[in-house]
C-alpha cells in the first residue's frame, strides 16, 4: 500500500484490528456482507478494487475449511460484484498453490487441480472471477516475503530476521520447494499491469527457481551475514485433501514467460529477489 500511495489515491480496508499507514485512508469492512460491500464500494467508487483479504495459511485452512472457503472464495465474489457495479477493474491476487505441485512446472492454461483446501478455495475464485467480470486481472503468485504492518503477528519472513538477530535457532522445511519473491518487485508488476491498461488476464508471477523454505533461509543468512549454522532442516506435515500424500515431495513452480512477454519485463532467481531485498532493507 505504502508503495501504491505514491501513485494513486489508496482507501484500505481492515476486519477487526485497525491499521495506521500514513497517508492511506484505512476503514473496517467485512467482506462476508455482501450489501455492506456493496454499498463502502459504491462509496468510495474505486477506479481499481485489489483483493488481498482472505486465508493464506495452508494449515488453517486444512483446520478450518469453511472459514477458508468464505474468506478465499465467497468475500471475493462479493466484493468482485461490488466492483461490477461500479465499473471498478478488479485484481485478485492468487496463489501458486492452487496447482498439486506434482508437475515440474505450471502454466497459466493448466486446469487447477490443488492438494490443499487452500489452494481448492482460491481456484474457485478464479474461476469465478473468470466467468463473471468483465475487468479483471489474476496475478497467481509464489510466495511473497517482506514486512508486514503488525508487529504482533509477525509473519514467517520476520521471524526469521528476528531470529537470526537474537541469534535463536529457525527450523525450516526441507521438502517443499517453491519460488520466494520480495514482495516490492510484486508490487511493481502489479503498477505495470494497471499501467499498461491489462484486461481479462490471469498472469503467473514468480521468481525463475524455486527452493525449500530452508534454503532460502540459508540464503537469507549467508547474504545477511547471518550465522547460517542457526538454520536448522525441519520436515514440516504438508496438509493436503488426501493425508496419504503429506510426504510427496511437492514442487511449485511457476511459469513466467507469458507475464515477462507482455510486460517486456523478466522475473529475477531467487537470488537476485533477495539481493533485491538487501540493498532495499540494508542500503536503504
Amino acid at each position: 500500500m505504502e508503495t501504491l500511495k505514491d501513485n494513486f489515491r489508496v482507501v484500505g480496508t481492515y476486519f477487526k484490528t485497525p491499521v495506521k499507514i500514513p497517508g492511506i485512508t484505512c476503514i473496517p469492512c467485512d467482506v462476508l456482507k455482501s450489501d455492506f460491500v456493496s454499498r463502502i464500494t459504491s462509496f468510495i467508487d474505486p477506479d481499481i478494487t485489489i483483493y488481498t483479504a482472505g486465508m493464506s495459511s495452508l494449515k488453517e485452512c486444512q483446520l478450518y475449511p469453511k472459514k477458508a472457503e468464505a474468506l478465499n472464495y465467497a468475500g471475493a465474489v462479493n466484493c468482485c460484484k461490488a466492483a461490477e457495479r461500479v465499473s471498478s477493474k478488479f485484481i485478485y491476487i492468487s496463489s501458486a498453490f492452487v496447482m498439486s505441485g506434482l508437475n515440474p512446472v505450471f502454466h497459466e492454461g493448466d486446469t487447477p487441480f490443488s492438494t490443499t483446501v487452500y489452494g481448492n478455495t482460491v481456484a474457485s475464485a478464479e474461476f469465478y472471477i473468470q466467468r463473471s467480470s468483465l475487468n479483471y486481472i489474476i496475478l497467481r503468485c509464489a510466495p511473497l516475503y517482506g514486512r508486514g504492518f503488525s508487529p504482533a503477528h509477525p509473519n514467517w519472513f520476520e521471524t526469521l530476521q528476528l531470529n537470526l538477530v537474537k541469534n535463536i535457532p529457525v527450523v525450516a522445511d526441507d521438502s517443499i520447494e517453491t519460488g520466494f519473491l520480495d514482495v516490492q518487485i510484486f508490487v511493481k508488476i502489479l503498477l505495470e499491469t494497471i499501467n499498461q491498461n491489462v484486461t481479462n488476464r490471469l498472469f503467473n508471477v514468480g521468481t525463475q527457481n524455486i527452493m525449500t523454505r530452508y534454503e532460502f533461509a540459508k540464503l537469507y543468512a549467508g547474504r545477511f551475514k547471518k550465522d547460517e549454522s542457526l538454520i536448522q532442516k525441519g520436515s514440516g506435515h504438508f496438509p493436503t485433501i488426501n493425508k496419504s500424500d503429506s510426504t510427496v515431495p511437492y514442487k511449485f513452480h511457476l511459469a513466467t514467460t507469458n507475464v515477462e512477454e507482455f510486460l517486456n519485463m523478466q522475473m529475477p532467481t531467487i537470488e537476485d529477489s533477495l539481493e533485491f531485498t538487501y540493498k532495499r532493507l540494508i542500503e536503504g
